[in-house]
């Protein structure tokens, strides 16, 4: 098995060189070790303190790897605003069959999103509730509470991040159909309705899932009261987490991301035990570190998916030349700050249902007052000759 003293430096060269200052940044990674594969869970372990580094300079990157006879070749490619010049690992620490790494990854940005104003806002998302597709899994440790307890964590993870608000609605249930998400069909022809959701909540994307599976790999008699508790035998209570997590923009219902996050943890306590899901008990164990570790990467994931996307809030209120806006201070939104101006329309298809549509009003409108949750800027004229409604939006790119 390989050891820190055997490690070898990984190093990624950009694919495109250039000539600004490059960024260091320290980021930790984390992966689950599987069969004792090292070289694998360090690959995994490196990925995530990449995409760590690149957040936290404000750009975006996507990092491609192959493993080859036991080592990393890499390549990038380039997707937005930032070269990754150089990633180093180094250190990394073996805790069980959990390996942690720590890399300095130099990032070069560039001015398409590092220094775009959409980078600066904090963007809002709304997390639903995921459902299990096999409810009698949740028997083993009565994990009945995890579809709503799972999306909490999820929104709990996104917000440790900082680059998302999120906020929970679990009581809402997205698809009437689990087997066929995200594709499932509402009974007005529509594939979701999230942009209905979107509105309601007050929040720019819908983050969704469905627990696709969390049952037991090893055999169980949880009938028989007089069986002898795997826990005292010699073997790995291996246990399923397969979930499914889907982005939606909330305005015109775009499925922007999907992903499947698929783990095996140990049960490691009693067969009997109640211990819910989320609870302190549960997160002790070793299958609660694979969950958190799933739901660490899967923020992350939602993080860098959403970072180089527009800012766009609602117009809820109109008044003469000045317009309130559903996003403030806790936005990021600043005195002086600059949005342009969109008109929301509904178009529909071909079922009639409805669709949203954004046009560029070419109207700019300056930020004068700043309160929490929402703010106040000013038109250069009445709001009603410029035909400025409620329900239109500020967009900044």
């Amino acid at each position: 098995m390989l050891t820190i003293k055997h490690f070898f430096i990984v190093c990624f060269s950009a694919l495109l060189s250039t000539t600004s200052f490059a960024k260091s940044i320290e980021a930790i990674g984390e992966a689950v070790i599987y069969n004792d594969d090292i070289v694998d869970a360090r690959y995994r372990a490196t990925q995530q303190a990449i995409k760590q580094a690149v957040l936290e300079s404000g750009s975006r990157v996507n990092v491609k790897d192959e493993l080859s006879n036991g080592e990393l070749e890499s390549s990038l490619e380039i997707r937005s605003s930032s070269h990754v010049q150089r990633a180093r690992i180094i250190s990394e620490e073996q805790n069980g069959d959990f390996l942690t790494v720590i890399a300095r990854v130099e990032v070069t940005p560039d001015s398409q999103c590092s220094t775009g104003p959409t980078n600066y806002y904090k963007k809002t998302v709304g997390v639903t509730g995921f459902e299990l597709q096999v409810p009698q899994q949740a028997r083993l440790g009565e994990l009945s509470n995890i579809s709503r307890e799972l999306p909490k964590n999820l929104a709990n993870e996104i917000n440790k991040q900082g680059y998302l608000k999120a906020l929970t609605a679990t009581n809402i249930a997205i698809y009437p159909d689990l087997i066929n998400a995200p594709s499932s069909t509402n009974f007005d022809g529509s594939l979701t309705n999230v942009t209905r959701i979107s509105e309601q909540l007050g929040v720019q994307y819908i983050v969704s899932g469905v627990i696709r599976d969390i049952g037991e790999v090893y055999l169980r008699r949880p009938n028989d009261k007089n069986a002898k508790d795997f826990l005292d035998e010699d073997i790995d209570k291996e246990r399923n987490f397969v979930v499914d997590i889907y982005i939606y923009d909330g305005f015109s219902g775009a499925l922007l991301f999907e992903h499947r996050y698929n783990e095996i943890g140990n049960w490691d306590i009693s067969d009997h035990a109640r211990v819910g899901f989320g609870s302190a008990k549960f997160w002790s164990i070793h299958y609660g570190k694979v969950v958190h570790q799933a739901l660490r990467e899967s923020a992350l994931d939602a993080s860098e998916e959403l970072r180089c996307q527009p800012f766009i809030a609602n117009i809820f209120r109109t008044e003469g030349n000045r317009i309130h806006i559903a996003a403030g201070s806790l936005a990021g939104i600043k005195q002086g700050d600059k949005f342009n101006i969109y008109r929301r329309y509904e178009v529909f298809n071909q079922l009639q249902s409805a669709q949203t549509q954004l046009n560029n009003a070419n109207i700019s409108v300056t930020i004068k007052q700043v309160q929490p949750n929402f703010s106040v800027g000013e038109l250069i004229v009445d709001s009603h000759i410029l035909n400025v409604q409620q329900q239109d939006v500020v967009i900044a790119w």
